[in-house]
C-alpha cells in the first residue's frame, strides 16, 4: 500500500464532483483523476450526491480503519437511519 498519508477526503469543488452522465462516459478518466490527485469525486444524478469515486488504497484503508473501530455497528447504525428516513416519507 502506497504512503495514505498524501490521501485526503476533501473534496475539490471544481473538479470533484461531476453528473451521473459524465461519470458514466469518463469513468476511467475519473478514477484515473481520483488516483493521481489522492482524493475522492462526488457523482451525482439531478443534482444530488449519490456515488463516490474512490481510489481502491484509500478505501482498503478506510474498511480497515471502519472494521478496527466497530464497522460492523457502523452499518446497523445506517440500517437504521435508512429506516427512519423510509418511515418519514
Amino acid at each position: 500500500m502506497s504512503d495514505l498519508k498524501n490521501y485526503t477526503l476533501d473534496v475539490d469543488l471544481k473538479q470533484g464532483v461531476v453528473p451521473i452522465s459524465k461519470a458514466a462516459s469518463s469513468l476511467a478518466a475519473l478514477i484515473k483523476r481520483s488516483r493521481s490527485n489522492h482524493q475522492p469525486i462526488i457523482v451525482t444524478q439531478k443534482g444530488y450526491p449519490t456515488g463516490v469515486i474512490l481510489d481502491v488504497e484509500l478505501f482498503t484503508a478506510l474498511r480497515k480503519l471502519a472494521d478496527a473501530h466497530g464497522g460492523d455497528e457502523l452499518l446497523e447504525l445506517q440500517g437504521e437511519v435508512e429506516e427512519i428516513e423510509v418511515e418519514e416519507a
